[in-house]
């Protein structure tokens, strides 16, 4: 009781910051990268590993006027770049998808809030099908509902090398045109500065790649749960 007590009170005379470090307020994009489920995805693992290595905690809040950091997409001034890829096309391998003016009035999968939907319908012609998440748009071609799916390259040429999508391994081109960049943005040049060296030294030791990669390996083991599940039923 009296070292707890102790405790306590050295705490107390080190000042609130030693009890408490102030929240990282960040905000969650509508489009979710290598999303597993309706709430799991790279952005929020990044942002609390972000926040973990600045010492404090990550609090999400919704608007974008309350965070101190948000996802952007490009190359603004005052953003950090975390993620770099380009849209490909999965379908399967027998499908006859040759190129990607193929996909013209198809069925699409993409997930929800998925910037590929857009250029689908514009440049494409088709007809993208939003999905909860990316596993759950995968799932969406096993069960024809769909003659392809749309989405990072790195996630679908590994999706195409795994024995549960052995009928699924045709990719199409990708399209290095429609890469996209995601940043961390903030309006504070010194935290800008912190984040920045956080992920330069994470991409030089090899920690960003890690990351990514543990989240297409969730994707995909996602997308095996929920096919499991279909074929149970």
């Amino acid at each position: 009781m009296c070292r707890s007590l102790c405790v306590v009170l050295c705490l107390a005379l080190l000042g609130p910051t030693a009890l408490l470090a102030e929240p990282l307020r960040v905000q969650l994009p509508q489009y979710r990268t290598l999303s597993s489920s309706e709430t799991e995805s790279l952005e929020p693992a990044l942002l609390e590993r972000v926040a973990e290595g600045l010492g404090r905690p990550a609090s999400f809040v919704a608007s974008a006027q309350d965070a101190d950091v948000r996802v952007a997409e490009g190359d603004p001034a005052q953003a950090a770049i975390y993620y770099r890829a380009a849209p490909a096309a999965l379908s399967a391998t027998g499908g006859g998808l040759g190129a990607w003016s193929d996909l013209q009035g198809q069925p699409v999968c993409v997930s929800r809030d998925s910037p590929h939907g857009s250029m689908l319908r514009t440049r494409f012609a088709a007809h993208p099908h939003e999905y909860a998440s990316t596993a759950h748009a995968l799932i969406g071609l096993k069960l024809g509902e769909c003659r392809a799916v749309v989405d990072d390259d790195v996630l679908l040429t590994e999706i195409a090398t795994l024995p549960e999508w052995q009928r699924y391994r045709h990719l199409l081109p990708v399209l290095d045109d429609a890469k996209r960049h995601l940043s961390l943005a903030t309006d504070d040049p010194d935290l800008l500065q912190q984040i920045n060296t956080l992920l330069t030294q994470w991409e030089a030791g090899g920690q960003l790649a890690e990351l990514t990669r543990q989240w297409v390996d969730e994707v995909a083991f996602q997308a095996y749960v929920l096919a499991d599940t279909l074929d149970c039923h």
